[in-house]
């Protein structure tokens, strides 16, 4: 069942529900051709740059984007307590139904990173450069680090910290 709430700082004008879903409340304003009934409709959302639901809410010309996730929190349980932050208990970004959220310290929320196999080491760092596989092959092998830094073409550096577990510790 569907429940709607106000939008913490934007009552008069949107609704949250418990199912992360956002509607502009109906509403009279002036034109210059008279009388215009306003809202009433669902916001469409779309995926932040990092992954998050976001809606954009305008207000007296102002447009402002917010995450879906927090507005149903703050709808539901209000602003987030001193050191917390909106988390999803499965940790699928784009589930933003009530029963999938809570507040909660950031350690916990990257506590859940690793629990949900969502955090982005190794691999799924958009910006390495190895494979798991080679990882694997430069931290065990017997191979010199300098043979390995022309073979793999990476600086003494990095070979150093992949072969002495400074990066890529879950090899």
């Amino acid at each position: 069942m569907e429940i709607w709430k106000d939008v913490l700082g934007l009552e008069q004008y949107y609704e949250v529900s418990n199912l992360g879903n956002i509607k502009s409340k109906v509403r009279t304003g002036f034109t210059n051709f008279g009388e215009r009934t306003y809202g009433g409709k669902v916001v469409k959302p779309f995926l932040s740059t990092v992954g998050y639901p976001v809606v954009n809410l305008t207000h007296k010309g102002y447009r402002k984007q917010f995450t879906i996730h927090k507005l149903v929190l703050e709808a539901f349980y209000g602003k987030a307590p001193e050191g917390m932050e909106g988390c999803h208990n499965n940790g699928v970004k784009t589930d933003c139904h009530l029963t999938n959220l809570r507040w909660d310290t950031r350690k916990n929320n990257h506590a859940d990173k690793k629990l949900h196999g969502t955090q982005q080491h190794g691999e799924k760092n958009g910006v390495s450069k190895l494979t798991n596989e080679k990882a694997f092959l430069i931290k065990y092998s017997k191979i010199p680090i300098k043979e390995l830094c022309k073979e793999f073409n990476l600086s003494r550096g990095c070979i150093e910290k992949v072969r002495y577990g400074v990066t890529w510790k879950h090899i």
